[in-house]
């Protein structure tokens, strides 16, 4: 129809541009014929013929094309100029027809794309929230799209534009084995940005299809809730000092609390501290189990006895019960490239990182994945994905990173360089060339380095324990339960000198690629100083950093990390010129756990407690 339109408008234009050809010719044999009678020529006789002729088959091609567009008209044409009305009215019918026509394909298109979502299930949660509400926005989106009238305002390439998530979504559905990388992020990407990540996790991990689909790895039915057995620790013998006064102890509920309670000097006089004995010195001990899965375990804080400096926490091991046999394990792909379960931590922490890497930097990256879940890097990369329902995994995007700067390139190529015919699960594959290519035993260091000076002040990070300097005294926190991302804190409140400017212990469990943080802050206006010293397996070592937090007027000032030197480091100026000195304690060991103990010196002065100045 658009040609006949075309065409109609070129023959207007010769047939009016002949018309003005034939008028000035007529002109010139009127005026022949006033002044000297000459009658017109034949030939331009027949060209009138001729022309007339063409103007009657125009006007019945344009009256033809208006019935067909349905444009009416008050009577048929009697010149080139009332066709020119004529053929605009054909026009903008025709552009109309084009735009109902352009509406009815979006719509059949959307609500397709809409209905086909609608119809994707959980294989193993039909209840899943996130697919639920994922579902409803499907339907407000399919009545706003069929609500719309025309397709060229603003709030109809909105409500069109909506549809692209859904698309998506499906796109990782449908075809989640055979996309490319690039692709494959982009998708992830769209649907995290769109939906949340729990819905890109599920998708990512097949886990969304339809009813009546095969699948070649039918899901294994997760273990019932475990029984979990936690003894409340016994209490500790109580060791007496002539010079100590009797220290107070009282579980708190939360940091907050401990320092509301400071601030307003309105605390509760806590009980007396529990105590246990340790050779060769009376120093406060902490110790925290590492946990051995991440459901919330809940722990009793240890009962409190009568005057000492020493307190030890040390939870015994979580005994898990489980109700069923554990589910066989699935049997490993047999391409050695595509993603299976043991590989999820990978493809989640690539698929954050491609989405990232164009638009934030590293700090800034840092800030957004510890804001969410600070206590990221104290969960080994392996075990991410059984973390906030695989969310977690998402975070090593920052460990990424920081492999991609040893060696450009090797992120992208992980999955090529996969070894084919190994019976190794790809996971494991994968966490060896993420060793191999970052020499994470050698770097992993420096990336803790980067990630704590990006993270502190703020957001912060999750720490083990801390230590809370005031004029009146000093407190001591601890979690109280052995779950990695456990909120809740207790503690107890040292009162005397002997008791505060000591030596405090601290004993953790890293898993492989792993680090505790410890904080020690102070709200004093004279400043303490405070000297560290860490050891692994009762061996000294350096792995470990210390960053301050400027304060007052330094408060804008950039902060430092300095290592733990093996014969010690010693910080002066907390209070005065720190509000807090952060403490990270790495494990580079990429296979095995280590028992870390991490010594605290806190003094009322500058002096270091160490022969050489750390």
């Amino acid at each position: 129809m658009e040609a006949n339109v075309d065409h109609i408008a070129r023959e207007l234009a010769a047939l009016t541009q002949r018309f003005v050809d034939l008028g000035a010719r007529l002109a010139e044999t009127a005026r022949g014929l006033e002044d000297a009678g000459a009658p017109p020529a034949t030939g331009l006789v027949d060209e009138l013929v001729g022309a007339r002729g063409q103007f009657v088959q125009l006007r019945s091609h344009a009256l033809s094309t208006a019935a067909a567009v349905g444009v009416t008209h008050a009577s048929d044409p009697q010149s080139l100029h009332d066709l020119e009305p004529l053929l605009a009215a054909i026009e903008e019918a025709l552009r109309e027809q084009a735009r109902r026509e352009a509406l009815a394909q979006a719509q059949h298109g959307a609500v397709s794309t809409l209905d086909r979502v609608r119809q994707i299930i959980h294989y193993d949660d039909p209840k899943f929230a996130a697919l639920g509400t994922c579902h409803d926005q499907a339907h407000e989106t399919r009545a706003a799209v069929m609500a719309l009238t025309e397709i060229e305002s603003d709030d109809a390439r909105r409500t069109i534009d909506r549809i692209g998530p859904f698309a998506d979504l499906l796109a990782l559905v449908e075809n989640r084995d055979g996309l490319d990388d690039d692709r494959y992020a982009e998708l992830e990407e769209s649907v995290s940005r769109g939906f949340g990540r729990p819905l890109a996790v599920a998708a990512a991990r097949g886990r969304l299809g339809f009813e009546g689909d095969i699948l070649e790895t039918p899901p294994t039915a997760e273990p019932e809730a475990a029984a979990v057995a936690v003894p409340a620790p016994e209490s500790a013998e109580t060791l007496e000092l002539e010079d100590a006064a009797p220290s107070e102890v009282e579980p708190d509920a939360a940091s907050s609390a401990i320092e509301e309670e400071l601030a307003a000097e309105s605390a509760l006089e806590l009980e007396a501290t529990e105590a246990a004995l340790e050779l060769e010195s009376s120093e406060p001990v902490l110790e925290m189990e590492e946990p051995a899965a991440p459901e919330p375990v809940t722990t009793d804080s240890a009962p409190a006895s009568d005057s000492s400096v020493l307190l030890e926490f040390e939870p015994d091991p979580v005994a898990v019960v489980a109700a069923t046999d554990p589910a066989p394990a699935a049997e490993a792909s047999a391409d050695p490239s595509a993603p299976d379960e043991t590989a999820q931590w990978w493809l989640a922490a690539w698929a954050r990182w491609s989405g990232w890497k164009s638009s934030h930097d590293f700090s800034s990256a840092v800030r957004e994945e510890l804001g969410k879940y600070p206590y990221l890097l104290s969960v080994p990369i392996q075990k991410s994905p059984d973390y906030e329902d695989g969310l977690l995994a998402y975070g090593y995007s920052l460990l990424m990173d920081h492999v991609e700067k040893q060696n450009p390139g090797c992120v992208g190529n992980a999955l090529n360089n996969l070894k084919p015919g190994q019976n190794r699960p790809v996971g494991e594959q994968l966490y060896d060339y993420l060793i191999s290519e970052g020499k994470l035993r050698d770097t992993y260091g420096d990336f803790i380095r980067q990630t704590l000076l990006a993270a502190v002040p703020e957001p912060g990070l999750w720490f083990q324990f801390r230590i809370l300097e005031s004029k009146e005294d000093t407190r001591i926190l601890q979690r109280p339960s052995a779950r990695i991302g456990d909120t809740e804190l207790s503690g107890q409140r040292l009162a005397s000198d002997g008791q505060r400017y000591n030596e405090h212990k601290f004993k953790m469990t890293l898993g492989p690629l792993t680090t505790r943080f410890v904080l020690v802050s102070a709200d004093v206006k004279d400043s303490r100083s405070a000297g560290f010293k860490l050891a692994v397996d009762g061996t000294i070592t350096d792995t470990g950093w210390v960053a301050g937090v400027p304060a007052g007027a330094r408060s804008t000032a950039k902060s430092e990390a300095k290592r733990i030197p093996e014969d010690g480091l010693h910080v002066t100026g907390l209070g005065k010129d720190y509000s807090g000195l952060w403490v990270a304690v790495f494990n580079p060991d990429p296979l095995a756990d280590h028992r870390y103990e991490l010594s605290v010196f806190l003094r009322k002065d500058s002096r270091s407690p160490f022969k050489t100045k750390g």
